[in-house]
Order: C-alpha cells, then sequence, then structure tokens
C-alpha cells in the first residue's frame, strides 16, 4: 500500500504535468531545488506544511489539491478541478440557479434512498429529462411521481415578501404549444426546498390534490402556491412520509 508521502508526492507529478513543466520548473517556481522535487515526487521525502503550500502557490492550486487522490468522475470528464469547477460555477448567475436545483434533488434523493434502504419505497428512478417529474418510486404498491422544487428567494420589489413556489415546466411542451403549467395530475407529490429562505436544505412536502388549483382552468394548477412561513402547517409536512401517506387519503 502506498504512504501518504508517495500519494502527495504522485500528485504533484500529475499536477506538474498537466501544466507541462519540468521538475526544474517546479522546483524554480516554488524556491526549491530540483533534486528536491524529485525525490519529493517519488514519495522518497517527509515533507513540511510550508513546502506543500509553496508548491501549491506554484502551481496555482489550493493546497488540498495535493491530497486529493481520487478526482471525481466529473473533474476527468471536464479535466477541471473541483475548485476550478465551483468557480466558473460561481461566476454564473444561471449557472449557480441550476447548481441550487440540482442540488435541492440531490439531498432530496439521499432522503429518498433512506426510505428505499428501510424498504419504505422501492423502485426508486431519478429522471433528469423534460416531461418527467424528478423522482419515480412504489410506494404501499403505487407507483408515485415527485418533483421537487426551491422557494422564490426573498425579493425586495415584492411589497409582501410572502414565501411562495412557483411551479411550472421550465419548457413548453415539445409540440411548441404553451403548456407549461403543470396539471393536477403530472404528480402526486411536490417537495418544496427552503434552502433560498433558511439557507438549510430542508423540505416542505404536500400531496399535488392539495395544492391551490386555476379558477379557469381547474385541471391546471396555479403557477405560484404559498408556503407556509413558520414550519409544517396544514396539508404541508415536514416529514415526507406523512405527505406520502395523504397523497393516497380518501380525503
Amino acid at each position: 500500500m502506498a504512504t501518504i508521502q508517495q500519494l502527495v508526492g504522485k500528485r504533484i507529478r500529475e499536477l506538474r504535468k498537466s501544466k507541462r513543466w519540468t521538475i526544474e520548473t517546479l522546483a524554480e517556481k516554488a524556491n526549491k531545488h530540483y533534486t528536491y522535487i524529485g525525490g519529493l515526487e517519488r514519495g522518497a521525502r517527509n515533507v513540511t506544511l510550508e513546502v506543500l503550500q509553496a508548491i501549491a502557490r506554484a502551481i496555482n492550486v489550493p493546497i488540498k489539491e495535493l491530497f486529493t487522490f481520487l478526482r471525481h468522475p466529473l473533474e476527468e470528464k471536464l479535466n477541471a478541478t473541483s475548485d476550478d469547477i465551483l468557480s466558473a460555477i460561481e461566476k454564473g448567475f444561471r449557472a449557480t440557479i441550476d447548481a441550487k436545483g440540482k442540488l435541492a434533488e440531490y439531498f432530496l434523493f439521499r432522503q429518498l434512498a433512506t426510505l428505499q434502504i428501510n424498504e419504505q419505497i422501492k423502485d426508486l428512478v431519478w429522471f433528469d429529462e423534460d416531461g418527467r417529474p424528478d423522482f419515480e418510486f412504489i410506494f404501499r404498491g403505487k407507483r408515485l411521481r415527485l418533483e421537487c422544487k426551491n422557494a422564490r428567494s426573498p425579493s425586495e420589489k415584492r411589497k409582501k415578501d410572502s414565501w411562495r413556489v412557483e411551479i411550472q415546466k421550465t419548457r413548453n411542451s415539445k409540440d411548441g404549444t404553451p403548456t407549461r403549467a403543470y396539471s393536477v395530475d403530472y404528480f402526486d407529490l411536490l417537495s418544496v426546498c427552503l434552502f433560498n429562505r433558511t439557507g438549510k436544505w430542508a423540505y416542505l412536502h404536500v400531496a399535488a390534490r392539495r395544492l391551490e388549483r386555476r379558477l379557469e382552468n381547474p385541471e391546471l394548477l396555479v403557477i405560484m402556491q404559498s408556503i407556509p412561513e413558520s414550519g409544517p402547517s396544514g396539508h404541508w409536512k415536514s416529514d415526507i412520509l406523512e405527505a406520502l401517506i395523504d397523497t393516497q387519503a380518501s380525503n
């Protein structure tokens, strides 16, 4: 088994080669002797944090990158470090919103996966395609569809800044008709992530049949739905199992 010195040395070699530098180039930039850098890359030398910091600065990466021995698949796919990917997302307003949306789904998926491990649901599927709900699974013998949305962020422009969630599709239908509104039977359960309001990846869940419908067309849901601000209230549940049970209640 490789020692920590060998793993760190191998990682430094990978980062150096990614810049197409010679050992001499890295040594010069880090203000170290090239034989020392060579021994470090071979794992033949103990190294201090001061030296690691000098090397990280020379390569222009966070020091934690020297201890990243297994790269995330996305880092491999994009040929970029996690720090670079996060920095790029931070620079994009739309990218940040998309990341929050996917994180909301990810943390909810972890909750659903726990339910599946505990055999409370089964056949869990996480979709990532237009025209399908975010999740499907079987609960008490019935296949249910779950849609995950983020609560709206606070706005100084709105006079009454009540908690709301916007539920409409990101795109119109494939045939071009303007059908971004959800029908009442498109999903069975709505999970609203409260991060934009509380800074926490917590959720309120509600059976779709409890949501407000359009007066002019009761088969469609109102786009802006109110969320209880003080926590679970009425048909809104913090416990996803309670909300799932409500999807199958008789009234």
